[in-house]
């Protein structure tokens, strides 16, 4: 984001030697919040049934498409903003009008909806969304000003206890008798306190008065972050309603749980992963002549996406593995159909790990334009793969999204190397290293299990203690084979996390 000559730029900065430190808190926040969405699900799922668990998706769904509608941009350009220190203040204010906008219409949809036949429990369900999409807008914008400012500590912090209560509020809720209805009033306490306290951290209030280059400079960054986002949000919820059109809400159940339990573990790594990529790379930019912008964009890039790697992929190969056990001990037998689909998704999510930096980086860069084509490209294959799989069954359609994430992959290596001048090949070259580490864990948990096959371990504590053991031998196998790495992330921490 370029910053007028003639202002100085007076927001702290929201690099520096910090970094790592402020991805460490946010990677503690991720652990927080997926819990506390776990233990609701956990619960929820026993309680409601695949049915039942399948509405709440489908118009949850339905909810998060429209707080992506409604929040455009806002957040990327505030962090990405250097200038004059009272045009985030401006774009908060556009996002608060933006919030009542919408919000309304999600209340007409409720409306609309009410004059056929549906349930009471689906309108209310509508209701209490609608608003909880309006709250989230703004605490979107929120996130963003807080990133600016510098205070990820703080923005984590925010999230924990908001999370908390929204636990507390759904888990009573559900055994108080609420049904379905709980999961949303957990959301809709979740995000008011996340919006009370995010205020209170950043002591700004929203401030009118933006026009000139800054609106046009606004209008033309969020069109295209906003088309891009919204591709991939509709990209990711479409099979939630594609199966629900083709095969009832029973199989959106199935799908979703599934879904619910490989996006646990994806955010644990994209989300602070992602934060932390804003953070590097606008440090990158920011760290000399734009002369050397290329080798010091690489070099952010490749470090990144090494760890990344390194951390995500145990994690995802565990789920491969250990799916059965995990849906039979945290759920029950009800849910079985679904544990094939966890291990077919975590395939998926792995490949596109890669993808953690796209957003950022093509932004830093200044080619965030180039972003709606490539995500309107892979939609409209996503929307073909996922229809015709639609057809043959469910996990025809848990398949094609391995078969999409392959593209999108494909894509990605094309859109970095063409536009941001990333040499693919060192990336590949850095994560040969992770290969034998990953197959003497992933070669641990199979080994265990067959060991103990004629055993009646409990599936939950079986699936935990071989990941733990797995878990071990992969970190000492990296630790023999390779020691760089190794060697690079202690020192990193000991610079930026201990210190």
């Amino acid at each position: 984001m370029s910053k007028p000559p003639d202002t100085p730029s007076t927001a702290p900065a929201g690099g520096g030697r910090k970094a790592f430190g402020d991805g460490a808190i946010s990677a503690v926040e991720r652990i927080v919040s997926q819990a506390a969405q776990f233990a609701i699900f956990i619960v929820a799922a026993r309680m409601l049934g695949p049915d039942e668990f399948g509405i709440f998706a489908l118009v949850s769904a339905c909810a998060i498409l429209l707080l992506r509608v409604a929040e455009v941009g806002w957040s990327p350009f505030i962090m990405s903003w250097s200038g004059d220190a009272t045009v985030p203040r401006q774009v908060l204010f556009i996002a608060v009008l933006s919030s009542f906008v919408f919000g309304g219409l999600g209340l007409l949809a409720a409306v609309v909806v009410n004059l056929f036949d549906v349930s009471d429990t689906t309108i209310s369900l509508i209701v209490l969304f609608a608003i909880w999409a309006a709250l989230a807008n703004i605490s979107s914008a929120q996130d963003g000003m807080m990133i600016w400012l510098g205070k990820l500590k703080a923005a984590a912090l925010c999230e924990i206890a908001a999370e908390i209560v929204g636990l507390i509020v759904a888990i009573a809720a559900l055994y108080r008798g609420y049904g379905v209805l709980s999961l949303a009033f957990g959301r809709l306490a979740l995000q008011t306190v996340q919006l009370i306290l995010s205020f209170s951290v950043t002591r700004l209030a929203p401030m009118a008065g933006l026009r000139g280059p800054v609106l046009r400079e606004l209008r033309v960054f969020s069109t295209q972050i906003f088309i891009s986002r919204m591709l991939i949000n509709t990209r990711l919820y479409m099979a939630v309603f594609i199966i629900g059109g083709f095969l009832g809400p029973t199989a959106v159940g199935y799908f979703r749980a599934a879904d619910r339990l490989v996006s646990a573990a994806a955010e644990l790594i994209v989300v602070p992963a992602q934060m932390l990529a804003w953070t590097l790379l606008r440090r990158a930019r920011d760290a000399g002549e734009a002369a050397g912008l290329s080798i010091r964009m690489n070099a952010t890039v490749r470090k990144h996406t090494k760890m990344v790697f390194a951390v995500g992929t145990p994690l995802f190969l565990w789920l491969m593995l250990s799916s059965a056990d995990l849906i039979h001990g945290m759920l029950s037998s009800e849910w079985l159909p679904a544990a094939p689909l966890v291990g077919i998704l975590a395939f998926a999510r792995l490949l596109t790990l890669f993808g953690v930096v796209t957003e950022p980086l093509m932004s830093i860069v200044g080619e965030a334009r180039r972003l709606p084509l490539f995500t309107a490209t892979v939609f409209v294959i996503s929307l073909a793969l996922t229809i015709g799989s639609a057809a043959i069954g469910l996990y025809a359609v848990a398949w094609a999204q391995i078969l999409i994430s392959v593209i999108v992959l494909a894509a990605t290596i094309h859109l970095f190397s063409r536009y941001a001048g990333i040499e693919w090949a060192g990336i590949f070259r850095d994560l040969r290293g992770s290969l034998l580490p990953l197959a003497f864990g992933g070669l641990t948990v199979m080994i265990l299990e067959a060991a103990t096959a004629s055993l009646v371990l409990p599936p939950l504590a079986q699936a935990l203690g071989f990941g733990v053991l797995a878990l071990v031998v992969y970190v000492l196998a990296t630790a023999i084979f390779d020691r760089r790495f190794w060697k690079e992330t202690a020192a990193q921490l000991k610079k930026d996390v201990i210190k």
